[in-house]
Parts: structure tokens; C-alpha cells; sequence
């Protein structure tokens, strides 16, 4: 799976879930209306996941990913975010959109769970073509970049935009 270059703030930055990776409103929206949570971090990963996510993802957080997900000309931000008294104890998968009209976000819950598995991790999808690893008959091709909530090793869900929501393919991870 591959990842779409992030935003020049990372290159200049040593930590990759640094909150300055995040636009300002989002952080603040995740800070007032998710109080308790934030993004996963490296340190949240088991020894054997940390490995394997570092090996190709050196410089990524893996509760952090961006892309064009709904439109062609505006980044959007996917998040996994996760308790901070306990990284395990649960998940949820957002998008924040930047309004047209302001500097404002709104934001969307995709998925949530009250566990999580150390090696969940978030990441950009290149545009392309997918196919449901249990049913070849299930496939997608996007135009636009998406992203992944992947269990290291063990699989992955494509997350897309079509027809004005998000919709999901299983994918091997």
C-alpha cells in the first residue's frame, strides 16, 4: 500500500503525529469534541507492529492520513484516533473536510470500536483499482486517493468516496 507525500510541515518536523501535522481547526475539533482521545502514535504500537510499520513508514504517523479523498482540488484528513489513557482500550476512524466558505472543518465518523488491536493504522490509498480479497467479484476503481484502516499483516478496508458518502472494500493488507 502506498502513501501520497505529505505536506512540506512533515518534512520539517521529527515526529510524525506531531499536533502541527494537523491543521489548527482540526486539532482544536478533536481536542472540544473528542476530549479524552487522540491520534495514534508510534509508541502505541506493539514491539512486532512498530517494526513493521516503520520499516516502509519511517516518516508517517499511523493515525494520520490525508489526501484527496472527496474532491480533486481539497485536502481531506483521516484520522484514527484512539484513548489517550489507553491506546488499546478502543478506536474511531474520522474525516475532517475543510468548509468552501471558511476556515472551518466538518467532520464525519466512519467507524468506531471500545477495543483496538495494537497494529491498527491509517494510511493514503493511491487512486486505482481494488477488489474484495474474499469475493473477486466485489471491485472498485477510484479516481480520487483514499485510505486504509489496516490491521498490520492481517487486512484492510479501503475507504473511498462515490456518490457524495464513503463506502468501503475489504483489501489484503
Amino acid at each position: 500500500m502506498a502513501l501520497i507525500s505529505a505536506p512540506s510541515v512533515w518534512a520539517q518536523n521529527s515526529d510524525p503525529c506531531a499536533d502541527s501535522n494537523l491543521p489548527s481547526p482540526v486539532i482544536e475539533l478533536i481536542k472540544t469534541k473528542f476530549q479524552g482521545w487522540r491520534p495514534k502514535q508510534i509508541p502505541d504500537l506493539d514491539a512486532d507492529n512498530r517494526k513493521l510499520w516503520l520499516k516502509p513508514h519511517r516518516n508517517d504517523c499511523p493515525g494520520i492520513a490525508f489526501g484527496h479523498f472527496e474532491t480533486p482540488d481539497r485536502l481531506t484528513y483521516a484520522v484514527l484516533l484512539v484513548p489517550q489513557s489507553n491506546p488499546s482500550g478502543g478506536y474511531k476512524v474520522l474525516v475532517f473536510n475543510r468548509m468552501l466558505s471558511r476556515n472551518a472543518y466538518v467532520w464525519k465518523l466512519l467507524d468506531h470500536a471500545d477495543a483496538a488491536y495494537s497494529g491498527l493504522v491509517i494510511e493514503t490509498a493511491p487512486p486505482g483499482h481494488y477488489e474484495d480479497y474474499e469475493d473477486a467479484r466485489i471491485s472498485v476503481t477510484t479516481k480520487l486517493e483514499g485510505f486504509y484502516t489496516e490491521w498490520i499483516e492481517k487486512g484492510a478496508i479501503l475507504y473511498y468516496w462515490l456518490a457524495g458518502r464513503y463506502k468501503t472494500v475489504r483489501v489484503s493488507g
